[in-house]
């Protein structure tokens, strides 16, 4: 992947090199068109000559060709500059540096079913590493698929095929990700000006408006005739003027909805035009274009009726266009019956165009990742009816580099409940975290870092950093309680929960941990579940002895010797060698060697 963008990265430079020695001839031909213009207009002026004055016209003309070749190059260079921004962005994030990207802060929540145990938001977090969003809806969008998984196994594979086709896409990709970032609020917007009410819309929406523009059409033809008085024509003209006079605070108020509307819509234009351009196949884009660019309403066309209204309303800022105009043909009145009509016609559709695009943002993000991670897997759904509900093969952590990852193996029955153990440090969270934020991707459609990964579509639900509030007089002791029974309320409420639990009851002693982490695992094991779950707490692994039909032990095993050795490969079983007294006597005899050498130094004087 460097090796592509770099290539891509050194293709815009030359482009751009070559664009800079063309505006530089450009800028050359300005200046001596422009003082040759001058020169000759001079001398024309002080001795009348067709010559000169010739001259003096084909050198401006050919001074304004020259300044708007040169200011389409500057505007091919600024674009050219964009490209490159994100091929150098994307080398950031390949070599660990996502600082380029929003990571997503906002969407923190602590009382999450799972996003903040498994690092989905915040700096370094999976959305810092997938986000690629051009737009703030975009950015929602893709924070939602993270927190609210899809429970639809079509949806789900046409997400993957979607992703797949983004992912081979590499140019479009890149020239859709160099956008300007949209942070507006035309959404909001449209909403508020749909339940907006004028107290002039009866006048303006019946036929009167067309009746008295009739009526003076006729008065002013048969004046010109001479067959009535031009008397009558010119009563008609003044009470048209004085209609549309009377409704200028309701035009002022649509022109600044249309000045408003168009700012917001505009921003929107050059992102329309790449995804109308784009040759889709999958059948989750091509609807998306579909929706947005459909026979009766597409987007791109309301946007330019918006800019007709928009220079209609600038035209009638001349006093006397004003006053002839609105005066023959009432032109402030239709000019707000057409803004009620695009009103009408447009303005519900916003929102769902809006997420069109939002949702097309976040398939980019994820397509991007896909490309820039070749090595992931496409994952595949478990049919209901088997007995299995997570089957992976060589699976790792996403935020660990392929080359370094040390893979492990999973299958997970429904109803069973896998209990791993071991040492500190072995391995434990990390696989369980490996598991629940794989099974997020694979639901998002997007590719997995597995050899193989085969799931069924469930809720999820974990529990890994519970903390105390102090603010509320929450207790460490009483936090793990509330998520317990948070978990609980989940599992009766949902048909099926991938569980994920990291040390149980951490916050008591350690006969009560034992005694209330049976009777927590029994509980839930009424429920239709399948569970993961790491204890450093041996005695709970021998449930397995108890029922070996819903237990199962795992373990991630060490070496001890003269320093601690770390496999990371989990096998079956329980952990036999622990390492907190081990690492715990070793700092303290690195402590008591670095006192005595202190105590041997020579005393400091000042």
């Amino acid at each position: 992947m460097e090796k592509a963008y770099q290539a891509e990265i050194n293709s815009l430079q030359a482009e751009k090199s070559r664009l800079g020695k063309r505006s530089n001839l450009y800028l050359f031909g300005k200046m001596v068109s422009f003082i040759a213009s001058v020169v000759f207009g001079c001398l024309s002026y002080k001795n009348f000559c067709y010559l000169h004055i010739g001259l003096t016209v084909v050198l401006f003309v050919l001074y304004i060709t020259f300044c708007i070749a040169d200011n389409k190059c500057q505007k091919r260079m600024a674009w050219l500059k964009r490209l490159q921004k994100v091929c150098l962005n994307e080398l950031a994030s390949l070599n660990g540096d996502f600082s380029p990207f929003g990571a997503g802060d906002e969407y923190t929540d602590t009382r999450h079913e799972y996003s903040y145990d498994l690092d989905l938001f915040g700096h370094n977090s999976l959305f810092n590493r997938i986000n690629r969003t051009i737009t703030q809806r975009g950015s929602d969008k893709l924070a939602h698929g993270l927190t609210c998984l899809c429970q639809d196994k079509q949806e789900i594979n046409d997400r993957q095929a979607a992703i797949a086709e983004l992912a081979s896409l590499s140019g479009w990709r890149i020239r859709f990700m160099a956008h300007p970032y949209i942070a507006n609020n035309l959404d909001a917007l449209s909403t508020f000006l749909s339940d907006r009410k004028s107290n002039n819309r009866f006048f303006i929406r019946s036929a009167a408006p067309y009746i008295l523009l009739t009526l003076t059409a006729i008065a002013f033809v048969l004046g010109l005739t001479g067959i009535i008085a031009w008397r009558y024509f010119t009563a008609l003209f003044l009470v048209n003027l004085l209609l549309s006079i009377l409704f200028s605070k309701t035009l002022k108020t649509a022109n600044m909805d249309i000045e408003k509307l168009h700012k917001e819509f505009e921003a929107y234009h050059d992102v329309l035009k790449d995804i109308r351009d784009a040759t889709f196949q999958t059948k989750t884009l091509r609807k998306l274009q579909d929706e947005l660019f459909g026979k009766e309403l597409n987007s791109l066309h309301a946007l330019r009726e918006l800019s007709k209204l928009l220079n209609l309303f600038d035209q009638r800022e001349n006093a006397i266009l004003y006053i002839v105009l609105n005066g023959t043909v009432m032109f402030d009145v239709i000019l707000i019956r057409s803004m009620m009509h695009w009103s009408q016609k447009y303005l519900p559709h916003i929102g769902q165009w809006l997420d069109c695009i939002a949702e097309l943002d976040a398939l980019v993000s994820w397509g991007t990742y896909a490309y820039n991670h070749p090595n992931n897997t496409p994952a595949e759904i478990i049919e209901d009816n088997a007995d299995d509900i997570i089957q992976a093969t060589d699976t790792y952590h996403p935020f660990i580099p392929y080359r370094k990852a040390v893979p492990n193996s999973l299958t997970l029955r429904k109803g069973n409940i896998a209990i791993v153990t071991g040492a500190n440090m072995a391995g434990k969270s990390t696989f369980l975290r490996t598991i629940g934020i794989n099974y997020i991707m694979a639901c998002n459609g997007a590719p997995v870092c597995a050899r193989a990964f085969r799931f069924a579509v469930v809720t999820l639900f974990s529990s890994m950093r519970t903390t105390d509030d102090l603010t509320n007089d929450i207790s460490y002791f009483n936090a793990e309680l509330n998520r317990l029974k948070q978990l609980i309320r989940h599992l009766q409420s949902h048909p099926f929960t991938l569980i994920i639990l990291d040390e149980i009851l951490k916050g008591t002693n350690s006969e009560d941990k034992l005694k209330g982490s049976i009777l927590f695992l029994d509980e839930i094991s009424r429920y239709n579940i399948a569970a993961l779950i790491a204890t450093h707490d041996l005695e709970l692994a021998k449930l397995e002895e108890k029922d070996n039909a819903v237990y199962s032990n795992y373990r991630f095993e060490i070496e001890l010797s003269n320093e601690i050795r770390y496999s990371y490969k989990m096998e079956k079983g329980i952990a036999q060698n622990l390492n907190a007294s081990y690492l715990l006597a070793n700092m303290l005899k690195e402590t008591s060697a670095h006192a005595t050498t202190d105590s041997n130094a020579p005393p400091c004087t000042s």
